[in-house]
């Protein structure tokens, strides 16, 4: 997708905007890029229109546009107050986790309903930020050229470096089961991360508070999710009572392969076809 760059009150923000239909917001996690695209493309031709916006210090998208989630929600208003969007369906992967709470819970006018894929619920904790050893120390913004060199002569070996920090399983015995597809999905991810330093800054970021959350809320984690355990599903649905958890039987933080990959993806399609109270009521 071609992107845009649009001045704000805070700086620049990057965004993309394509499709046609009801908006859907998407807020990638950490190290993705304009160009990592985790399946969320395909929307487009479900009848959605997909706005992704690059967070602060990824892409083009200056530091200075939030220092904080809920700084950077505010410069998402300003995007979607720009293409005269009045409200959207907010999906958050990963690490974004607490700028989709923060959008939700700061402005329901403006968010329909809010899914949150394998993303962070609960504030990064010291154990978590020291074992980030390959994605958070190896990986700095000087050393990607060479990660994806690297990609290219070892895959294996890169991307055994990355599975060991997203699964709970043996790495070796992941790899090894993972049909093609999956494997080409793993080294296209790859191949297109990059920006450790506003990944470090995700490390540090506070969570809203969850109980202002009054949209509907799908939550879709796995168990076997090394990278964002398990917690983060229970926790949400704790302090979000009448959001609903969708328990994927992945192998990994990477949820949207594997061999339920078709029943997220249609567990997804029917979360956001169905109508909000607002909608129901006029409808």
């Amino acid at each position: 997708m071609s992107a845009t760059l649009l001045d704000t009150s805070k700086g620049i923000v990057e965004f993309s905007y394509k499709g046609i239909g009801p908006t859907i917001l998407l807020l990638k996690g950490g190290h993705s890029t304009r160009e990592t695209d985790l399946s969320h493309s395909s929307l487009i031709y479900e009848g959605y229109s997909l706005l992704s916006i690059s967070r602060p210090g990824y892409d083009c998208t200056d530091l200075s546009t939030g220092a904080t989630p809920s700084e950077f929600s505010n410069s998402i208003i300003e995007v979607l107050d720009h293409l005269s969007i009045e409200s959207v369906r907010v999906i958050a992967v990963s690490d974004a986790g607490p700028l989709g709470i923060s959008l939700a819970a700061h402005y329901p006018d403006r968010v329909e309903k809010l899914m949150m894929e394998a993303a962070v619920v609960s504030s990064w904790d010291e154990q978590k930020t020291s074992t980030s050893s390959f994605l958070h120390t190896f990986a700095k913004e000087r050393s990607w050229g060479g990660i994806h060199t690297m990609l290219k002569v070892f895959p294996d070996f890169v991307m055994k470096q990355v599975l060991k920090e997203l699964t709970t399983e043996n790495v070796e015995d992941y790899l090894n089961e993972l049909s093609p597809n999956d494997r080409r999905f793993i080294y296209d991810m790859i191949l297109t991360l990059n920006s450790s330093r506003p990944s470090y800054r995700d490390l540090s970021y506070t969570v809203s508070d969850l109980s202002k959350i009054k949209v509907p809320v799908l939550g879709m984690y796995a168990q076997k999710d090394k990278w964002i355990s398990y917690t983060n599903a229970l926790l949400l649905k704790s302090k979000v009572p009448h959001s609903e958890i969708y328990e994927s039987h992945a192998d990994s933080h990477l949820i949207w392969i594997g061999k339920d990959a078709q029943e997220l993806w249609n567990k997804r399609l029917n979360f956001l076809a169905q109508p909000t109270k607002e909608e129901a009521r006029h409808g």
